[in-house]
């Protein structure tokens, strides 16, 4: 197996035992045993289990921009794109929701990295799509883009309150469901007279690339 080969399913690997078992509760050891190679060879390509979570921490990060990237390739329509950019974060956070609790309460200088990072992606894209509605006069001229931004942004991390699965899976719906709502009072009235006649149609537009992306 080729060297980044190898380290890419290291990462991969490691990736889903942090998540099922937790960041803190898996060792080098265990992880070398899961792949079946040993300590020597994961030791020579991560040299400590903080530069391991680290390199998890990027992947996760990269899949999540891949994920935006795509829906902005795939949508044209920018308040549609803003909708569809807040949706696919909420969902991209519940996936990992456990892996970054941890990271966050055990390895607080690699979480401030990767929030800093997700932090400074999610603004730009959603403050791109908002300029863009604005200027098309979907969006209020006198609405303030930068208070929209930290009301969603302090929404989507209203999750700390979620403790269970079934919590947090709620938690994903009304987030999805309240954002959308936000975003629709910022529309002029014309605007939202023609998105609510197509709103199921994008609801269904969400979910189709949504299904297309995670395969």
């Amino acid at each position: 197996m080729e060297l980044e080969e190898t380290k890419d399913k290291i990462i991969k690997t490691s990736t889903e035992l942090f998540l099922r078992d937790g960041c803190k509760r898996v060792t080098m050891d265990n992880i070398a045993a899961q792949m079946h190679i040993s300590k020597r060879t994961l030791y020579e390509i991560f040299a400590t289990k903080e530069e391991l979570l680290n390199a998890c921490i990027y992947a996760i990060h990269d899949e999540i921009e891949k994920g935006k990237e795509k829906l902005c390739s795939q949508v044209d329509e920018p308040i549609l794109l803003a909708i569809f950019l807040l949706q696919n974060t909420v969902m991209a956070n519940h996936k990992y929701d456990t892996f970054i609790e941890d990271i966050q309460r055990y390895y607080p200088e690699i979480y401030s990295q990767f929030s800093s990072m997700h932090s400074s992606l999610f603004r730009k894209e959603l403050a791109g799509a908002l300029e863009e509605a604005q200027q098309k006069g979907i969006i209020r001229k006198n609405s303030d883009l930068d208070q929209i931004f930290k009301t969603l942004e302090a929404l989507m991390k209203s999750c700390h309150s979620a403790q269970t699965k079934e919590q947090k899976d709620e938690w994903v719906k009304n987030v999805s469901e309240t954002g959308y709502t936000f975003i629709r009072g910022l529309m002029t009235a014309e605007a939202i007279e023609r998105y609510d006649a197509q709103e199921e149609t994008f609801r269904n537009l969400f979910k189709k690339i949504t299904s297309e992306n995670n395969k």
